[in-house]
């Protein structure tokens, strides 16, 4: 469907000709209400390249890393290893970071230091991290100029939003979302559309729609991703141990 709104007037004219309506205020209005319950979707086109030097956070003199401002939620982080760095070595370890809360974090910092860290052990290290204030921090700690790489959901820009940077007047016509999950857009307007109009039967069958549309989303991310042999590495899924670092 994606060729065939390709843009957010696109979007606009095709709901008016669906529901006949002539308001292009109301239906950018059912729009945008409809983007607000889609903030959350993980589609393919919204994951950062890990490997991209722009998405390779550097740990400053407190071991923390900024959060980026696309940052919309975490799928993985993970250090390589880098020679440069104060607490890693080309030899290992390489950690991948499971997210704790901010509490937990900052708790179990307090007696981090109390424990063996790893250093140029050859396996893959089970680590954590968590936001706290504007940026991540991370255990084991890491050292100033360490290298993490960020793999996680970008945030998007909504529709007829103001282009950053762009000249004056200049909005939005069209993001990843729209480009690769059309019927998100097209069920979740035509809900809100209903909604807004008290019909509520078919608010409820575009509600369905919407949400049919979601959960297959979710059955590739979820049901597919961790049926391989990695699952014990990187599911969220598994129980919880607490202890400092979980060697595989």
């Amino acid at each position: 469907m994606s060729f065939q709104i390709p843009t957010a007037d696109d979007l606009v004219t095709f709901i008016k000709d669906f529901t006949g309506s002539q308001n292009d205020d109301e239906i950018k209005k059912c729009i945008f209400m409809a983007e607000m319950s889609m903030r959350n979707i993980e589609l393919p086109a919204l994951r950062s390249d890990p490997y991209d030097p722009a998405n390779i956070g550097v740990a400053d003199s407190q071991g923390m890393i900024p959060i980026p401002a696309d940052m919309n939620k975490p799928i993985l982080f993970f250090k390589q290893g880098n020679p440069g760095g104060v607490t890693s070595s080309a030899t290992g370890p390489w950690i991948v970071y499971d997210r704790i809360g901010d509490r937990d974090i900052i708790t179990q910092g307090m007696i981090a230091q109390l424990y063996l860290q790893p250093v140029n052990v050859p396996a893959v290290i089970r680590g954590k991290f968590s936001e706290v204030y504007d940026s991540y921090k991370f255990l084991p700690y890491v050292g100033e100029g360490d290298l993490i790489n960020l793999y996680y959901y970008k945030a998007w820009p909504l529709l007829f939003s103001p282009v950053q940077g762009g000249s004056p007047g200049e909005t939005v016509q069209s993001n990843a979302v729209l480009s690769t999950w059309p019927e998100g857009y097209v069920y979740g307007t035509l809900r809100e559309y209903y909604i807004k109009r008290h019909n509520d039967a078919d608010a409820a069958v575009y509600a369905q729609k919407f949400q049919d549309a979601w959960n297959t989303v979710e059955d590739q991310n979820n049901l597919g991703k961790w049926s391989g042999g990695h699952t014990r590495m990187t599911s969220v899924w598994q129980p919880r141990q607490y202890r400092q670092y979980n060697i595989k």
